[in-house]
């Protein structure tokens, strides 16, 4: 059996919604990427800014990154 034959027999199982799912996994990836530069961000804000409102701006977005992750683990093992 060729390797051309052998990815037509794995890709028969595949349907629409197992590429609907990974794009769905890939964009939450993308929006964790997202989250991550948002925090990068917010630390050169807050050396660049000293004010009242760096401690809880700092707290937002690491919870923000901590959900993203959290969605993107759950969308994992869900999908």
């Amino acid at each position: 059996m060729s390797g051309f034959e052998q990815l037509l027999i794995l890709l028969r199982g595949v349907t629409v919604w197992d590429g609907v799912k990974w794009l769905i996994v890939l964009g939450l990836g993308l929006y964790l990427v997202f989250a991550v530069v948002a925090v990068r961000q917010v630390q050169l804000m807050s050396r660049t800014i000293n004010g009242a409102l760096e401690w809880p701006i700092k707290l937002l977005a690491t919870v923000h990154l901590a959900v993203a992750v959290v969605v993107l683990l759950a969308a994992i093992v869900v999908l």
